[in-house]
């Protein structure tokens, strides 16, 4: 179905929440012709710094980007191994691989590391850990901490997920700016936060073909588009009511589907509100042909990785809902109408 009653990610409607300021920008941009690492970027790694609360942030072009250079710049490579979680994006499992490293997978308690299991996967190879803060959940970073230290293993979190619910605990943070997550740009874009300086200074290196004009490094392409830059200037001033009007959707869903499904817990952020269900194929189905859009939650990896059993029954058994700041009250209510009616048929 195309013409969706309730759009799980509504683009039109963000942009026009916001037009004048967003049009505004990028003809700036398109006027002024600085479209590779100028002042709009600047300005952005300043304004996501502050944000997050690190001493720097570094604009890149994707999220996969972000952990790629993160894990580059920990000089890991072959026969080194990174532990991270099993529930998650493919494109972490990825960023390891692109390294020539090997993903070591953790199995998940509600989609989030399971810690005991970090603790038993740490061997000699270990050269950093990647907890997954997966749909605005953060992982136990306090317990993980403990144990990272006591092995003297490096942090570099995937934050792609949970910008607004992360505090900057391990070396590193990495972002996405895809169009659906909730600081979205009008394309890809990513970015690295850090209280490190000499930390920071190597990704920025990496980030521009290893040190342009004057390469020092085997580098990358991979700078933060200036035009998104000035995108994500406008939308980041919303950040913070954009996340309260999420979290309003979530505490609506909550009074409307208490006693029919089992809902996510509690928490600051909701890059989506997730429900579990055993008959969650049916039940998307069913929302489908009322015109919901809904999203499972299952990330599927090639055959040489193996999920966890507690994640392949997790994202097998949950369901992410419309939860975005363009939706109505009636929007919602209509979604929570018709889940009321599958149950009650």
């Amino acid at each position: 179905m195309s013409d969706y009653k309730v759009k799980f990610v509504d683009y039109p409607a963000q942009y026009k929440a916001h037009k004048k300021e967003l049009d505004t920008a990028w003809q700036k941009v398109m006027e002024g012709g600085d479209f590779i690492l100028r002042e709009d970027v600047e300005k952005f790694e300043k304004n996501l710094a502050d944000y997050v609360g690190t001493k720097y942030a570094l604009g890149v072009n994707s999220g996969t980007d972000a952990l790629t250079i993160c894990i580059k710049a920990l000089g890991i490579s072959f026969n080194n191994e990174v532990i991270t979680s099993s529930h998650t994006f493919w494109a972490t499992i990825e960023a390891i691989e692109n390294c020539k490293a090997r993903a070591v997978l953790t199995d998940t308690d509600n989609g989030l590391m399971n810690m005991d299991d970090v603790h038993y996967a740490i061997s000699r190879a270990t050269r950093a850990i990647i907890p997954v803060h997966i749909a605005g959940s953060v992982c136990d970073m306090e317990r993980l901490k403990f144990i990272a230290d006591s092995q003297h293993i490096p942090i570099i979190e995937d934050a792609a997920q949970a910008l607004g619910a992360v505090k900057p605990i391990g070396l590193a943070q990495c972002f996405s700016f895809y169009p659906a997550k909730i600081l979205g740009g009008i394309g890809d874009g990513g970015a690295i936060t850090t209280n490190d300086e000499d930390f920071y200074n190597l990704c920025k290196l990496f980030r521009n073909h290893g040190g342009k004009p004057q390469p020092q490094i085997v580098g990358f392409n991979s700078r933060l588009d200036n035009i998104q830059a000035a995108i994500l200037n406008v939308k980041i001033k919303y950040l913070p009511e954009v996340l309260l009007m999420r979290k309003q959707i979530a505490d609506r869903y909550n009074k409307g589907l208490t006693g029919l499904v089992e809902l996510p817990k509690e928490r600051l952020v909701y890059q989506d509100y997730i429900i579990y269900l055993p008959q969650r194929d049916t039940l998307k189905s069913y929302l489908e042909k009322e015109g919901i859009e809904t999203m499972v939650n299952e990330y599927p990896f090639p055959h040489f990785y193996e999920k966890g059993p507690k994640t392949i029954k997790y994202e097998k058994e949950t369901l992410r809902l419309p939860c975005n700041e363009t939706l109505t009250d009636s929007q919602i209510d209509y979604v929570i109408e018709k889940i009321r009616s599958f149950f009650a048929q």
